[in-house]
């Protein structure tokens, strides 16, 4: 009898101490990663990120983001000067950078596809008195900038000569600008551009036909291998908030107008159909080579003449994206 109660306690002892020398779980040992993710207007294109927090996709795919909101003017500066980890923005804002050999690159295209309208006053029907008028715009290299320079040239308009253009600042100071008359015209993207057909503004021309790469994750370049497993968990859950936004038009919308302060529903039903049938999220995360190569064209033979001779490959980095589809 005491040899088996000995055997009992023996195993026991032995079966406690093997609880306390085995590992403790993945999931209480691993940290989320923490990362400082920057978007750079509170309009409808920039949901990707939004819908990766809105529908959990970070904490299920272990990453601890936190979504700061800087004007597209600071956002690549904030990016160099490391104080965020990623930027959500458009390629005509990394051109100017990389060109100059910054520390920047593209890993991720979110949305392949121009969304820019161009506005005017209501007494303003043609594009020919528009002539010596002044234009808003945002300052040169921004994505807003380009989109008035691109709506211009449709136009048939040379930005710089036959018309002024007023560097204002991004979009919402242009629309208020816009309402006040203190510009003739803006270039305007959803759910603004949709206020200023609303009210009456006169819109002029749509880039939507021309190709584009819009809105991307733009990270350090040197970090894009030293942290690829977290900008792979980072991928994936925005892969998961594009996948939302188009599975949960409920949430999405909530998205919206929790971020664009735009709690109308009309407007808000126009937005989300728009980045869902006209300019839809790119689920690959794939970039677009016309695009890039229609925005070095662009700036090669208007304000920034090295742009001719660049590759769109200069600007993007496939191996996260890469790894994504393995």
């Amino acid at each position: 009898m005491h040899q088996i109660k000995g055997r009992m306690l023996f195993a026991v002892v032995a079966f406690g101490l093997a609880i306390l020398r085995a590992p403790a779980p993945v999931v209480a040992a691993e940290k989320p990663a923490k990362l400082r993710t920057a978007y750079v207007s509170p309009i409808g294109a920039m949901a990707p990120v939004w819908m990766a927090a809105a529908s959990s996709a970070f904490q299920t795919e272990g990453v601890d983001v936190e979504l700061v909101y800087i004007q597209s003017s600071a956002a690549i500066a904030a990016l160099v000067a490391g104080e965020v980890d990623a930027v959500q923005i458009s390629a005509p804002a990394i051109v100017p950078v990389v060109l100059a050999g910054g520390n920047i690159t593209m890993i991720a295209g979110l949305l392949n596809k121009m969304i820019f309208s161009f506005h005017a006053q209501k007494e303003f029907k043609s594009a020919e008195q528009l002539r010596g008028k002044i234009v808003g715009a945002d300052r040169i290299g921004s994505p807003n900038d380009y989109g008035v320079r691109t709506a211009l040239t449709k136009l048939g308009l040379k930005p710089e000569s036959d018309v002024q253009l007023l560097r204002l600042g991004g979009s919402a100071i242009q629309w208020s600008a816009l309402q006040s008359k203190q510009i003739a015209a803006s270039a305007l993207t959803p759910p603004v551009s949709f206020k200023a057909d609303a009210q009456g503004f006169t819109r002029l021309v749509e880039t939507y036909d021309l190709p584009y790469q819009n809105i991307g994750l733009v990270i350090r370049k040197s970090e894009v291998e030293k942290r690829a497993e977290i900008w792979l968990r980072l991928l994936r859950a925005v892969q998961r908030g594009i996948r939302a936004w188009y599975d949960n038009p409920q949430l999405s919308k909530s998205v919206l107008a929790k971020y664009t302060k735009d709690n109308d529903l009309v407007m808000l039903d126009k937005t989300y159909e728009f980045f869902t049938k006209q300019a839809g999220f790119n689920g690959d995360l794939s970039f677009t080579d016309r695009g890039f190569e229609q925005i070095l064209r662009f700036f090669g033979s208007t304000v920034l003449p090295a742009a001719k001779d660049a590759s769109p490959n200069q600007f993007y980095d496939t191996r996260i994206i890469d790894k994504l589809k393995k």
